[in-house]
C-alpha cells in the first residue's frame, strides 16, 4: 500500500509509466506447485519432491534423478533421468522394474489446470500420469514436448484506489479470469532487472467515468494464475501519472466568453 502525501483530487486518469523490478521469483516452488510428484515402482508407491529455485533442463532432469533415486524402494537407483540434447525431451528409465508416475501437483487447484499443472508439465509431459509400457527391461517413459525452465513471459499488475481497477481481463481457463491493470512484459531472463513501460503500446491507463479523489495506491503483483509473487525481499519500484481536472471550462459561440 502506497499512502500518497496528499490526497490527490479530482483526478480522471491515472497512467503506470513504469516499473523497475528484479526477476527473482523461483520457477520451482510451493506455490507453483512444481516440486512434488509420486508413482509406484513394482508396485511399490513412493513421494518424491525436487529442492526449490531456477533450473536448467540439465540441472532438472539431474534434480528429478536424484529425488527418483533417494526413494528407499527397492530398485529406486536404477532410475535415471536423461535429456535428449538435440530435442530438448525427457526419458525416465528404470533398469530392473515397471513403473508409474504421477506427474500433477498435490494441491487439487493447480492440478486441476489446463496446463502448468505440476512437475510434469515442466517436463515435457502432456499426460499427468504416464506408465513404462514395455514388457521387459529397461522401462521408460518420454516426454512429448521440450522442458520448460523458463520464468513466466509476464506479470500482471492488480490496482486499488480505493476500488479495483478492472483495466484488463487475463483468461486462465474457461469462465475464469484474473481482473488487472496492467500487464507487464518480462523481457530478459532470470536474476535480470526488468523495466516495462509504455514502448509495448499494452494499455497501462484507466479513465474514470467522474473525477475521484486518490489518497493512497494498494498495488498486488500477481503471475498469469493470480498467485502473488515471492519477490524473496527483493525491492521493486513503479511510477504513476495522475491526471488532475484543474478547471472546467465552456465555450459560448455567441459571447465568445468562456463559463465556469
Amino acid at each position: 500500500m502506497i499512502r500518497l502525501p496528499s490526497t490527490q483530487r479530482n483526478i480522471m486518469r491515472i497512467g503506470l509509466s513504469s516499473v523497475e523490478l528484479p526477476l527473482v521469483e523461483n520457477v520451482f516452488s510451493e506455490t507453483h506447485g512444481n516440486l512434488y510428484f509420486s508413482g509406484t515402482l513394482g508396485g511399490i508407491p513412493f513421494a518424491c519432491v525436487i529442492p526449490p529455485g531456477n533450473y536448467t533442463a540439465a540441472t532438472l532432469c539431474a534434480a528429478v534423478q536424484t529425488a527418483l533415486q533417494g526413494t528407499g524402494v527397492f530398485g529406486a537407483g536404477n532410475f535415471t533421468c536423461a535429456l535428449d540434447p538435440y530435442t530438448q525431451v525427457v526419458t525416465i528409465k528404470n533398469t530392473g522394474s515397471s513403473f508409474t508416475l504421477l506427474l500433477h501437483s498435490n494441491v487439487a487447484s493447480i492440478a486441476a489446470r489446463p496446463t502448468h499443472w505440476g512437475i510434469g508439465y515442466y517436463l515435457g509431459f502432456r499426460s499427468k500420469n504416464v506408465a513404462s509400457a514395455q514388457a521387459l527391461a529397461p522401462y521408460s517413459v518420454t516426454g512429448v514436448s521440450p522442458v520448460l525452465v523458463a520464468p513466466t513471459p509476464y506479470y500482471l499488475l492488480q490496482l486499488q484506489c480505493p476500488d479495483q481497477i478492472e483495466n484488463i481481463t487475463h483468461r486462465v481457463a474457461t469462465n475464469a479470469s484474473i481482473p488487472a491493470f496492467a500487464k507487464l512484459i518480462l523481457r530478459d531472463g532470470a536474476y535480470s532487472l526488468q523495466f516495462d513501460d509504455n514502448s509495448n503500446m499494452l494499455r497501462k491507463e484507466y479513465t474514470f467515468l467522474t473525477p475521484v479523489n486518490i489518497a493512497q495506491l494498494r498495488v498486488k503483483l500477481v503471475d498469469p494464475y493470480g498467485e502473488v509473487i515471492d519477490m524473496r525481499g527483493m525491492d521493486w519500484s513503479m511510477t504513476f501519472e495522475l491526471y488532475e481536472v484543474v478547471n472546467s471550462n465552456v465555450y459560448r459561440d455567441i459571447g465568445h466568453i468562456y463559463d465556469r
